[in-house]
């Protein structure tokens, strides 16, 4: 069998509700490998809420983190095909300004694995409080002195519905913005033109496994230029109805066992 690259968003594809991932899933992967193809990650998340994922499945390919602003191999620590795409520093602060006219519950920006929280609240998850050194809370257009990899407004889906409306008619065309998040809605920005597709592109060239052999699983609006670009683009059970549209095929849901499910039937694992 040609050797494919496998790509895997993690919430909602990958990890199950209970942020683990089921042993089917594991050992369908584990067995793709044994055959020769080659298994990554392109998620949302920042490293350092990923690389447990990477190790659990074994992996020795590149990560995509930040929906495609940072591309590294975790295992290599010269790795000349790695980049980070952040924004601009000024842009930076435009949007701060800009969200002054929202009643946002928290703002949070990231820096590779350093987190900035205007405030420490229930209105983030958890993982974003970690870390003693690397989380600094305060004015972000104070503690921010380099260009974030990605900035984020917390707020309920009505507000932040407001703000992608205001976002769409005047600044649509310096930043990429997503919503997300149902326990914690949120409205990630990352530089403009930023996505998925371009980390896993620049995987496969590093890999060198063409286009048309690239099988992509996903779930939510960040998985929709990773599904377009791949030869095989994979929605899965419950995935969001427009990425549906956008897939090749759907398989299971991430309770379900979705991705190994259609391994053991296209694969022959």
């Amino acid at each position: 069998m040609t050797k494919k690259l496998i790509v895997l968003d993690l919430d909602g594809t990958t990890l199950k509700s209970d942020q683990t991932i089921s042993d089917r899933t594991k050992k369908a992967l584990a067995n793709a490998q044994k055959q020769g193809h080659e298994v990554m990650i392109a998620t949302g998340r920042p490293y350092r809420m990923s690389h447990m994922y990477y190790h659990e499945l074994g992996l020795h390919t590149p990560i995509v983190n930040f929906n495609g602003a940072v591309f590294h191999h975790p295992l290599k620590t010269q790795f000349s095909d790695a980049y980070h795409q952040a924004i601009d520093l000024k842009t930076a602060r435009e949007l701060l300004d800009f969200s002054t006219n929202y009643m946002l519950d928290n703002i949070a920006a990231e820096v590779q694995d350093s987190v900035f929280l205007r405030e420490r609240n229930s209105s983030v998850p958890d993982m974003f409080h970690q870390g003693k050194d690397n989380v600094f809370i305060g004015d972000l257009r104070d503690t921010i002195t380099t260009d974030p990899t990605s900035l984020l407004f917390f707020a309920s889906h009505e507000t932040l519905q407001e703000v992608s409306n205001h976002m769409d008619s005047r600044l649509s065309n310096i930043v990429t913005y997503r919503s997300w998040g149902a326990e914690w809605p949120a409205m990630e920005m990352t530089k403009l033109g930023v996505h998925k597709a371009i980390g896993v592109q620049a995987a496969s060239r590093y890999l060198g496994i063409d286009r048309q052999n690239i099988v992509a699983f996903g779930d939510e609006d960040n998985d929709m230029e990773m599904l377009d670009y791949a030869g095989v683009g994979v929605a899965m059970g419950n995935a969001i109805a427009p990425l549906k549209n956008v897939a090749n095929t759907v398989t299971l849901s991430n309770e379900d066992d979705g991705i190994a499910v259609y391994l053991e039937e296209n694969l022959g694992i």
